[in-house]
């Protein structure tokens, strides 16, 4: 995004040199947190900034694409906590990892049976990325983590996948597990119709600037779009 954010700011400088601008407002919302979980964009939608935006540009860079809808994303982390022993004395402890490995066992085979998709954003992501337990090889784990990262859709959001979570655990729980989960990030998907002067605009300048038609598509990556548009609905203008 550093290249995307300084085309912005030297757009807006020729802009104003040139007097280009012969009525409304551009306004450069400059955020902080975009890959950690949008604090930026959440505080310029919380403050009323995309109150009266009628059109929104992300510059992030799409490969010669115009998109205009994309998935939401999840950070999950699950923790599992024991209690620790020798690993010669297993029955004086408890291992944190054996109910960690079940939950994620019963929620990479319950995903598989997800049959929701959307026309433009295709089928939900979901995938155990990282798993850490235990320190040493002759001690029994009185801690396991375990974290998801989850792309969304409109038909299964994010609200879902941690109703999901919680299905699982209840699965596995017996009265000594003791599991935690904690969807540190959660940004929600976007859906528009592309179908707006915007885009037009955005293919116009692909073909007298690009000499090419560039596609019209949407996205599994995520940006700032998700909180800066919460408010919006499906007819807004967005790139």
């Amino acid at each position: 995004m550093k290249s995307g954010l300084a085309a912005l700011v030297i757009s807006m400088i020729d802009i104003h040199d040139q007097g280009l601008l012969k009525h409304g407002r551009i306004r450069l919302l400059a955020t902080a947190g975009e890959e950690i979980a949008g604090e930026g964009a959440k505080a310029f939608h919380d403050k009323g900034y995309m109150d009266d935006v009628e059109a929104l540009v992300i510059a992030e860079p799409s490969q010669d694409r115009i998109i205009y809808a994309h998935k939401g994303s999840m950070d999950i982390r699950i923790t599992s906590r024991g209690k620790a022993s020798h690993s010669s004395m297993p029955h004086l402890g408890f291992n944190a990892i054996s109910p960690l490995v079940k939950f994620i066992y019963k929620a990479d085979e319950g995903f598989t049976k997800f049959n929701q998709t959307n026309k433009l954003l295709g089928k939900p992501i979901m995938n155990a990325t990282i798993f850490n337990g235990g320190n040493q090889v002759n001690s029994i784990p009185e801690h396991a983590e375990s974290e998801f990262n989850i792309r969304t859709i409109p038909e299964h959001d994010n609200d879902q996948f941690i109703s999901y979570f919680n299905e699982i655990l209840k699965q596995i729980e017996t009265d000594k597990t003791d599991i935690e989960i904690d969807a540190y990030m959660s940004r929600p998907p976007v859906y528009t119709t592309g179908q707006n002067s915007l885009i037009e605009l955005a293919v116009k300048m692909g073909e007298k600037h690009l000499n090419t038609t560039l596609p019209t598509e949407a996205s599994p990556g995520v940006t700032d779009a998700s909180d800066l548009l919460v408010s919006k609905d499906e007819n807004f203008s967005f790139i």
